[in-house]
């Protein structure tokens, strides 16, 4: 779940959650930078949570009978021209890592406190998850699993994770799962999608065959719009509203990964957002998609 909005409510969408059948939740905390060579991370007052919220939402959570990911992103307020927040490149990155070791140390503590099972020790961070980086990860992470007793994962970029060397300081490996799963001229019927899923199932148990660690989907999700299955990772908000096609995406993982000891767990992006018809979000809240991911869980 992830809302950017200090004050919002998580109950009612934790009992969904429920009864949809899922047994996990991650909770999704943003943190902000101002662009990708900067080193100001910090929570934003307007756009991220509060640590009490993210503390009582973890506890309600517990109640509800669901185990708890905490989930830090790097989010950027003012990002230069094609930047994005899987590219940064600090000027400073000691100053960097060790503030970044301040925050995401902070949101550790609070996930102790409070109950969660994991903790994302970062996402998506793709110039700063290599060899290079190990040295200035290493005491960091060390430091988190001085704080917090939970699973440590890290979250890689679905196009990047073969290049991953973080994998080597955390307990479970995670990947988001936003494949293409078709070339934008190809149909997005229901063979194409499988096909996709397949061939990316085949990709990733060869690279973690001989791993010990577990392997989990952090993220999977699809926009309701055209398009979404060829680019799913594109969280622009134009296109055509077409639930259809994400329903088909969520049903095509669900054959394609049948029987399939490799993955652990997996993570829907995301229950936040209105849902129903007419919205093209990533949501499958009140859309076709929701049914298929109620039984994704229950084949699980």
């Amino acid at each position: 779940m992830f809302a950017e909005d200090v004050s919002f409510s998580y109950g009612g969408l934790l009992a969904e959650i429920v009864a949809l059948g899922a047994t996990h939740v991650a909770l999704v905390v943003p943190l902000y930078q101002t662009d990708g060579a900067r080193d100001d991370l910090h929570l934003d007052t307007r756009l991220s949570p509060t640590l009490a919220l993210v503390a009582e939402t973890i506890r309600a959570a517990r109640r509800d009978g669901l185990e708890v990911t905490l989930f830090p992103i790097v989010r950027l307020s003012a990002p230069r021209a094609g930047e994005w927040r899987g590219t940064l490149a600090p000027r400073d990155p000691a100053a960097w890592f060790r503030r970044y070791g301040e925050v995401v140390g902070s949101l550790a503590a609070l996930a102790e406190t409070a109950g969660a099972t994991r903790l994302v020790v970062g996402s998506e961070l793709s110039t700063l998850d290599g060899e290079d980086a190990l040295p200035r990860w290493r005491p960091l992470v060390e430091r988190l699993r001085g704080i917090f007793s939970g699973k440590l994962v890290y979250s890689a970029n679905w196009d990047h994770y073969r290049d991953v060397r973080l994998f080597d300081l955390v307990d479970e490996e995670g990947v988001t799962g936003y494949f293409n799963l078709r070339e934008p001229n190809a149909p997005p019927d229901d063979a194409t999608l499988e096909v996709g899923w397949r061939r990316v199932r085949r990709e990733l148990e060869t690279w973690h065959a001989g791993h010990a660690r577990a392997f989990l989907f952090t993220e999977l999700g699809y926009r309701s719009r055209a398009g979404a299955s060829a680019t799913p990772w594109d969280e622009g908000s134009s296109g055509a509203p077409d639930a259809e096609e994400q329903r088909r995406a969520f049903a095509a993982f669900r054959r394609a990964w049948a029987g399939s000891t490799l993955v652990d767990g997996l993570y829907v992006w995301n229950w936040y957002g209105w849902g129903g018809p007419g919205t093209t979000g990533y949501t499958p809240r009140g859309k076709p998609a929701e049914l298929e991911v109620r039984q994704l869980l229950q084949d699980l």
